[in-house]
């Protein structure tokens, strides 16, 4: 299980442009939780089946995205 902590903008479209970019591969998260304030929204993200180097790809993508002003990835998390 990889975990992605990402940091945002509180904009409209932040949510659906970060979960959209793992529907488009394929990928359904195990859990997303999303806090706002601020004007920033942070979103845990744990996914379930990927390999290190698929993970590190995902995070420097979600990264390039526009309204994304951090990601941090962890493997290894316990599923909740």
């Amino acid at each position: 299980m990889h975990r992605f902590r990402i940091a945002a903008l509180a904009d409209p479209q932040s949510l659906p442009r970060i979960t959209g970019f793992f529907g488009q591969r394929g990928l359904v998260p195990a859990a997303v939780a999303v806090q706002t304030g601020d004007g920033a929204m942070r979103l845990r993200i744990d996914v379930p089946g990927l390999d290190d180097g698929a993970a590190a790809v995902i995070a420097s993508k979600l990264g390039a995205l526009f309204a994304v002003t951090d990601v941090a990835m962890s493997d290894g998390v316990p599923a909740e």
